[in-house]
């Protein structure tokens, strides 16, 4: 028989995620759960995802920040409360791990405090840490990212609320983050198989991860991999102002110390923001952010080219940069990378114009051999003005275009106009030139010679 004071913990923890945590946590393991300001952010996402508004996202953040204790063992147990027929499929980089997850999850259910509130029983043959089930058939199926999952869907078929997850859980290990074979592995294991293990096209799938490297899973997904839009909450150790995330985990002073350790591993598992050793040509603080608002709406605009045509992700994508000059400056409206093949390149190019709303005075298109092919189709299927860029400028290393171009971005001469794209424009600008694509250093470079340089350029673009 409950109390009343019972009765209304039961009614919180089933009402507030967040409560329910702090409930069970202390519970179970006899000491107070710490809510950091990010695990605020963190239970805002997953609210998100259980209202049916976030169907697929990527929480990044650092590692041991708490992250699997709220996003997998906590947030399956009260899922389960919700709806005891929801079904999850939990991953990460090894069975054990994955296993172990699983079992604890499991283990706050088969708690005398959870089994107070609600009267859960798992079937009988529910004892290993693989897979296990309520009478209801709720319950979790875990197993290593790149293990079998056959027989087991996430999820309930034409379900109207939420009925369980595919949660993902650092589906590669740190120290295979530089194997491009062992990435590639993952990225095509998510396409080929776990994105396909849902019971419904609502059921959502939560990727969870610290950034390893530009072409990890988050990269490869939020990059387009799966063709699919990713919601992304993204917590770095330190914010803007240098701020540490959780301070009760590491003050400033200690993520210092990491930092020069190792910059590179700093960079990608604390900060978010993988990119190779001894990047930085151009920096991203040279940059600066504004309102579209700001700008007049009369202008004409050029798009910039870099093309190729392919589907492999492996391989260079063609990249599209819209901007235009205005007084003295040079802003980019849009910068963005696609990987498609020529007929559907050619159909996107009048599409993505049109998505954004200008007027497009003059195409220029670099003149590789796949340039001159996008410059003949789009003469002859579209209305569109469109020229080769003429200028000794494609000559040149990147490098010497990149040099030649820094002191007008460094001078506050090129500003971005916010926009989605932003990030991943940023993100490449820092890890040049050893990223692997420099689609839009070089186009930004051949708009600094057309808009900036003029006459006093070396190249001089037609």
């Amino acid at each position: 028989m409950l109390t009343n004071e019972d009765k209304v913990l039961k009614v919180m923890c089933e009402n507030n995620f967040l409560f329910f945590c702090r409930y069970m946590y202390k519970e179970i393991h006899r000491r107070n759960f710490i809510v950091a300001p990010h695990f605020v952010l963190i239970v805002e996402f997953l609210m998100r995802v259980f209202n049916g508004e976030v169907k697929r996202g990527i929480i990044n953040i650092p590692p041991r920040y708490g992250k699997t204790e709220l996003v997998i063992k906590l947030f399956i147990a009260w899922c389960l409360v919700k709806n005891q027929q929801s079904k999850f499929i939990h991953l990460s980089y090894s069975d054990d791990l994955a296993l172990d997850n699983s079992s604890q999850a499991k283990e706050y259910i088969e708690s005398d405090a959870f089994q107070k509130f609600w009267q859960m029983k798992l079937k009988k043959d529910a004892q290993g840490k693989k897979k296990w089930f309520n009478e209801l058939g709720g319950g979790v199926y875990a197993t290593a990212s790149g293990g079998a999952i056959t027989g087991f869907g996430a999820g309930v078929a034409e379900s109207k609320t939420f009925s369980g997850a595919i949660l993902i859980d650092d589906p590669l290990k740190p120290d295979d983050a530089n194997s491009e074979v062992k990435r590639k592995a993952v990225n095509e294991r998510f396409n080929n198989t776990i994105r396909s293990r849902v019971n419904d096209r609502n059921t959502p799938i939560i990727l969870i991860m610290q950034r390893l490297h530009e072409e990890d899973l988050s990269g490869f997904l939020l990059n387009g991999g799966s063709g699919e839009d990713w919601e992304h909450l993204c917590l770095p150790a330190l914010n803007e102002f240098n701020e540490p995330l959780y301070p009760e985990k590491h003050t400033f002073e200690e993520l210092e110390k990491i930092r020069q350790g190792s910059k590179y591993t700093f960079a990608g598992q604390y900060m978010q923001q993988p990119s190779p050793d001894e990047g930085g040509e151009w920096r991203k603080d040279w940059f600066e952010i504004v309102d579209i608002k700001s700008i007049p709406s009369n202008l004409k605009w050029d798009l910039f080219i870099d093309g190729a045509y392919t589907k492999d992700t492996s391989n260079d994508p063609t990249g599209l940069q819209v901007g235009a000059k205005i007084g003295n400056d040079y802003y980019i409206l849009s910068s963005i990378d696609k990987y498609l093949e020529m007929p559907e390149l050619i159909k996107f190019i009048p599409n993505y114009i049109n998505s954004l709303g200008v007027d497009v005075r003059m195409i220029y298109v670099e003149p590789k051999a796949s340039g001159k092919s996008i410059k003949q189709l789009i003469q002859s299927q579209t209305r569109f003005n469109i020229s080769e860029i003429k200028s000794d400028f494609v000559n040149v290393s990147k490098i010497e275009r990149a040099r030649s171009s820094a002191p007008y971005i460094e001078g506050n001469r090129v500003k971005l106009i916010k926009g989605t794209w932003n990030e991943s424009y940023l993100q490449q600008i820092a890890m040049f030139p050893n990223a692997k694509h420099d689609e839009h250093i070089d186009l930004t470079a051949y708009a600094i010679e057309k808009h900036l340089m003029g006459n006093k350029g070396k190249y001089n673009i037609n």
